[in-house]
């Protein structure tokens, strides 16, 4: 009896160590730095903001984009902050669990807002900001294309060496069918000049649904993940049946 005790002991013991080596091994999935800038606010503030990229996730039809980017922050006034990306209509939006504090890039800029308010950094720019030649060029689709859903699509852009990350954006230009349709492929990806995309159900953020509109008025559009003023929109629409 003694001597069954004992083994049960040890393979008790056993079973521990490797239930807790598992969970060492266990890893967070690999982020890629791909911007670091510095932005001063009012007051001669400073920002350090370093973005990370991580894996990219498959969206299901109907389902919002899976936001896999982070923004850490070093504040000069000692603060240091994780931020998860979350969904935004317009820039990179990253916020707490709570939302009590929000940071959000726009081009040049960058804001923050604490408990709703923006008030401690104020008026913050990108000390060194994107140069005149930094450019991005749409080259498919460029107008005419008709694309159905569920066909995979490349999309291809040049650009200069200056843009390190974009998003990809689809829209409706205009008129009665699905106006103001604006919704995200792809957001902070690292700029290959090439997206591989399963035409699908995108989420427009600012309407809040999930169809995508058939319309013969279409346009992506590449921006700069870091400088929204740098962007490319193809010339001529096109169609999605």
């Amino acid at each position: 009896m003694k001597k069954f005790i004992f083994t049960l002991i040890i393979i008790l013991i056993a079973a521990g160590v490797w239930y807790f080596q598992k969970g060492l091994d266990k890893s967070d999935p690999p982020l890629s730095l791909i911007n670091q800038v510095i932005y001063n606010c009012d007051d001669n503030k400073t920002i350090d903001a370093s973005f990370y990229q991580g894996e990219i996730v498959a969206t299901e039809p109907n389902e919002p984009p899976t936001l896999t980017g982070i923004v850490k922050l070093i504040l000069d006034d000692g603060r240091n902050f994780d931020l998860p990306q979350t969904i935004s209509a317009d820039g990179g939006r990253y916020a707490n669990s709570d939302e009590s504090f929000v940071f959000w890039s726009k081009g040049d800029g960058a804001l923050i807002l604490e408990s709703g308010i923006e008030n401690n950094y104020t008026n913050c720019v990108v000390i060194t900001p994107a140069t005149d030649e930094s450019n991005i060029k749409v080259i498919s689709p460029n107008g005419g294309e008709v694309w159905t859903k569920g066909q995979p699509v490349k999309i291809t852009w040049t650009s200069s060496e200056g843009v390190k990350t974009v998003d990809i954006r689809l829209s409706i230009s205009d008129g009665n069918e699905g106006q103001n349709f604006n919704a995200a492929i792809a957001s902070n990806i690292p700029n290959t000049g090439i997206y591989d995309w399963t035409v699908q159900d995108l989420y427009a953020e600012v309407l809040g649904i999930t169809a995508l509109p058939y319309s013969a008025k279409y346009f992506v559009t590449i921006e700069d993940s870091e400088h929204n003023n740098i962007y490319d929109t193809n010339d001529i629409p096109f169609s999605i049946e």
